[in-house]
């Protein structure tokens, strides 16, 4: 689950001459405000970390089947990839402001209904963690692709890296914590009342959304925002979106080894459970302490990140990260001991973010403004359907592997995919093609957008 700015003031460069109108005058958030915007996003990430430690945990204890915890992972995953382009279009039309408050009354009235209902029928528990994570995953979807294009729309290109290391920040310190609170309560109570703690942390981030209306409501929309949304116009959209993915050959290299990356995650997070308490015999607040590693270690190279990404060229920065991750899911394949297993576990997740970092900022250069939420919702689209196919792959082999060599399987699956894209990748070594002069007719207001 990055580099050089532009000194183009109409906006960040694109590739293979795509047209690009003057981006328009940005709407900033007061100081008070837009810190209370971003912590209140980073409460929402803690909740998403919730998520992340209470589904796997969940259908484990529920079935005690790594098998079936892989496929709680493909119904977590799989509804929020296939709803991405349709989020993305809503992003362009809709203000962040209404796509927030919608995604966080949805997902606080989830948590709070399935923790009634499991209560209320014990039997049924996995279908309704089932029908959690599928409604959970949609929300979070539009919630992730309305923060995406909504910041640019408030903050100039010129300070987009420093509020892009604040959010990046948030989600950390969410890592971090998140997982710890989590295992903390987790010991304290049952399991289920997590989905109602989940609830109640999302009930908070829209009762804040709902206090910064008077600024939110200033955001900017794209001229397509006056539109008439249908289901044609919706498919419009996210064609526009593929078209200009196709035109973007670099671009496209950053989706495929993105790809392989998550792939080597998303089967190390959906084995994470069934190996902790599974094969290493550890208590539940050992599997919350693999997530707390690993966000301590994805802090710690945020010190380092900034320093690299001056020294290095993206292309050595992108496989220099790319090589962490792999020797993480390395270690988490040939571990011995618990020991080994949550050093190699932080390894492999903890240098997301530097990835991450890399592939946000190339991305933010070379992709045009006017359709940068459309196509990137295809490009999250194509990167996390990596995610469910992990789950489905832990789903099929879990009867005749080990979890553990399902993680070594995915790295060597990851490693000869990504060798495939070097052609692609090597487009990274020049800068991206200067803008064509904007078409003397367009007068609307073009929607901003970053990674």
């Amino acid at each position: 689950m990055s580099q050089e700015a532009s000194k183009n003031p109409a906006g960040p460069p694109v590739e293979d001459g795509a047209d690009e109108p003057p981006a328009p005058a940005h709407t900033s958030l007061p100081g008070l405000q837009m810190a209370r915007f971003v912590g209140g996003r980073g409460l929402a990430a803690l909740g998403d970390q919730f998520l992340l430690f209470a589904i796997p945990l969940l259908a484990f204890k529920l079935t005690g089947s790594a098998s079936q915890t892989g496929l709680i992972f493909l119904v977590e995953w799989l509804p929020r990839v296939l709803f991405l382009p349709v989020a993305g279009v809503f992003a362009d039309r809709i203000r962040g402001y209404v796509l927030y408050i919608g995604s966080d009354v949805v997902r606080a009235v989830l948590g709070l209904t399935a923790f009634a209902v499991m209560l209320l029928v014990p039997d049924g528990k996995f279908v309704v963690l089932c029908v959690f994570a599928a409604g959970m995953s949609v929300a979070a979807a539009q919630s992730y692709i309305a923060l995406e294009a909504t910041l640019p729309r408030f903050v100039p290109l010129d300070q987009m890296a420093r509020a892009q290391s604040i959010i990046q920040g948030t989600e950390q310190t969410s890592v971090v914590a998140g997982p710890a609170l989590a295992a903390l309560l987790a010991s304290a109570l049952p399991t289920t009342s997590l989905l109602a703690v989940i609830g109640a942390v999302y009930a908070l981030t829209t009762f804040n959304t709902f206090s910064l209306r008077r600024w939110l409501r200033t955001e900017t929309l794209s001229s397509s925002s006056g539109e008439r949304t249908t289901i044609r116009s919706v498919a419009t959209g996210i064609g526009e979106g593929v078209t200009t993915l196709l035109r973007l050959p670099a671009v496209l290299g950053l989706v495929g080894v993105t790809m392989t990356v998550n792939l080597v995650v998303g089967v190390g997070m959906a084995t994470s459970a069934a190996t902790t308490v599974g094969v290493f015999r550890q208590p539940d607040a050992y599997y919350g302490a693999l997530s707390t590693g690993a966000g301590i270690v994805g802090i710690l190279t945020f010190f380092v990140v900034p320093k690299l990404m001056r020294r290095l060229s993206p292309l050595a920065a992108l496989m220099t990260s790319y090589s962490l991750i792999c020797l993480g899911g390395i270690g988490v394949g040939l571990a011995n001991t618990f020991l080994q297993y949550a050093l190699s576990y932080a390894l492999l997740l903890g240098t997301v973010g530097f990835f991450n970092v890399v592939i946000r900022t190339e991305r933010v250069r070379r992709i045009p403004r006017e359709q940068f939420a459309k196509t990137i919702a295809i490009i999250m689209l194509l990167n996390q359907l990596s995610l469910p196919v992990a789950g489905l792959l832990v789903t099929l082999f879990t009867r005749s592997f080990s979890p553990q060599t399902i993680a070594l399987g995915s790295v060597i699956g990851s490693v000869c995919a990504a060798v495939l894209l070097i052609p692609l990748l090597a487009r990274l070594r020049t800068s991206p093609a200067p803008p064509d002069p904007a078409p003397s007719h367009g007068e609307g207001d073009p929607a901003g957008g970053r990674n």
